[in-house]
């Protein structure tokens, strides 16, 4: 029987597990799960499409509509994909100092883009996205910081696919907090079934546990402030990665099991490391969400030799 794809945001969801056994800690189990897989190259697909789907089904977002939203990279590149090829006119804030060749891809979707002051960082950007979305007739501002169905489209794919696909032996799954939709969702599936949610986050710029918003270099980790959607206190964990480490952690992915990845899934793999050391988790099996891929970062200090 054929099989072939309506359209591009088929292809969301479904992403692999791959054992991770060279960088897995003497006597534990580390298995990555390849959100690079997905259309764009990242977890954000998930929330891209599982957002816009709930606002066309809530009349918020009608056809030939506009999406407005903030976006450091992932998250605009998941919208750009998903809202153009669905017929709708995408605008995205984002700070200034952000890489051309991001920029290059997002336009190349069809999405028009809008600088804001660098020193605002992403709140100035999304303070911009709402008043385009509030000016333009039919717009809409997705808001994935606050946005439900963003932890929801997580819950229902994300946390599921580990759930089935390690056969419900998962003890502990370790991901990435951005917009806070990974971490919230995999909690709201995972909390009844006694599987821990830890979460990662730049020590440049600790603020899940309490810490003040800082620059960093790990980008889709890290927005400054906590996500409205997410409660830290409910994450058995918070794991604080520098710089260094998300590099070294993106290095090692390569060298040791030939996954080309991001500078966020090198601060994922070393939270995990740290992680399955740790007595409560030594024997659990481990699964650690791997947000992005390597293509976008080539320009990024893990893809540069000697400048760790």
């Amino acid at each position: 029987m054929p099989r072939i794809a309506a359209d591009i945001t088929w292809l969301v969801g479904r992403t692999p597990l791959v054992e991770l056994a060279r960088l897995s800690p003497p006597g534990s189990r580390i298995v990555g799960k390849l959100e690079s897989w997905n259309p764009s190259g990242s977890n954000k697909d998930r929330a891209a499409l599982g957002m816009i789907r709930h606002a066309e089904r809530c009349g918020f977002l009608r056809p030939g509509g506009t999406i407005a939203e903030c976006t450091s990279g992932d998250l605009g590149l998941a919208i750009a994909m998903v809202g153009c090829r669905l017929g709708y006119r995408v605008v995205l804030t984002m700070p200034a100092g952000t890489h051309t060749s991001r920029e290059r891809l997002l336009r190349s979707l069809g999405a028009e883009i809008v600088l804001t002051p660098a020193q605002e960082g992403m709140r100035g950007a999304m303070a911009v996205a709402e008043r385009i979305a509030k000016e333009t007739p039919g717009g809409l501002c997705l808001q994935a910081f606050t946005n439900r169905a963003n932890s929801r489209a997580h819950a229902e794919t994300t946390a599921r696919e580990i759930w089935e696909d390690t056969d419900g032996k998962v003890g502990l799954v370790v991901v990435p907090v951005g917009t806070g939709g990974t971490a919230a969702g995999c909690i709201a599936f995972f909390r009844d079934l006694g599987v821990a949610v830890a979460g990662v986050q730049p020590s440049a710029s600790p603020v899940l546990t309490g810490g003040k918003g800082g620059p960093h270099a790990i980008p889709g980790l890290g927005a400054g402030f906590v996500p409205e959607i997410l409660v830290p206190g409910d994450l058995a964990a918070i794991v604080d990665v520098d710089d260094h480490d998300a590099i070294e952690g993106t290095r090692s992915l390569a060298r040791l099991e030939s996954l080309l990845l991001g500078p966020a899934s090198g601060a994922v793999l070393h939270a995990a490391q740290l992680l399955a050391g740790r007595p409560e988790w030594a024997d659990k099996l481990i699964v650690a969400v791997l947000p992005d891929a390597a293509e976008r970062y080539l320009d990024h200090p893990c893809m540069l030799e000697g400048t760790a």
